[in-house]
């Protein structure tokens, strides 16, 4: 069996857009350049608002900004794991609402894409398990984000994939659920906190994978 090669790129993304587009284009060449099928971006890679500003930003799938990360893919022939985009609510009663003269829904989907070498969305995932806690801070995800309502798998180059994002991890029903969908690589693309991220991310990403038997 030939050896497909995964990049995984760390970024410190912010509030800047721009910046961060070049930062996701830079680690996405460089994987290309080095024979890899399959890159993966983390959570909030196109854009991490500064906690004290209150900055929202939520865009549809075929919008200005997530269009050039599919060019992106395109470009590069490459698949690309975008793990967690700020996709604008599109559920129907909220559609309802704002057309029959509501207020325009403020909540998003944290949604993790898979485009494939073409540009094309091939899978998305929008995220389960919302960050709701108390510990070591107050976290309430769930006030500007919508949860999703189902399990992905998708094929890929790499193989079956089983999509997540960040505090899905804590939830070993959800990947039981995907190995049963016929995943053979989990991908957990996170903005885990530092704290809990130091003492449980490698934990919990061990437990996923003895469970399911995946990568």
């Amino acid at each position: 069996t030939s050896v497909k090669m995964i990049g995984v790129c760390q970024l410190c993304s912010t509030a800047d857009k721009e910046g961060n587009f070049a930062a996701v284009e830079a680690a996405v060449s460089r994987a290309a350049s080095l024979g890899c099928k399959l890159v993966c971006l983390p959570e909030n890679f196109a854009y991490m608002p500064d906690s004290s500003s209150g900055d929202i930003f939520a865009e549809p799938l075929d919008g200005p900004l997530f269009s050039r990360y599919r060019e992106l893919a395109r470009r590069h022939a490459i698949w690309i794991s975008y793990g967690g985009f700020q996709e604008q609510c599109d559920l129907p009663a909220c559609k309802e609402q704002a057309a029959a003269g509501g207020q325009k829904c403020s909540k998003k989907f944290n949604t993790h894409v898979i485009v494939n070498s073409q540009g094309d969305i091939a899978a998305r995932y929008r995220k389960i398990h919302l960050f709701d806690v108390d510990y070591p801070q107050i976290f309430r995800e769930s006030n500007a984000t919508h949860p999703g309502d189902r399990p992905v798998v998708v094929d890929s180059p790499v193989g079956r994939l089983g999509l997540s994002v960040c505090y899905d991890l804590r939830f070993p029903e959800l990947y039981g659920a995907l190995r049963r969908g016929g995943a053979e690589v989990m991908l957990v693309p996170a903005a885990f906190t530092l704290k809990t991220g130091m003492s449980h991310w490698h934990a919990l990403l061990k437990a996923r994978a003895i469970e399911t038997q995946c990568y």
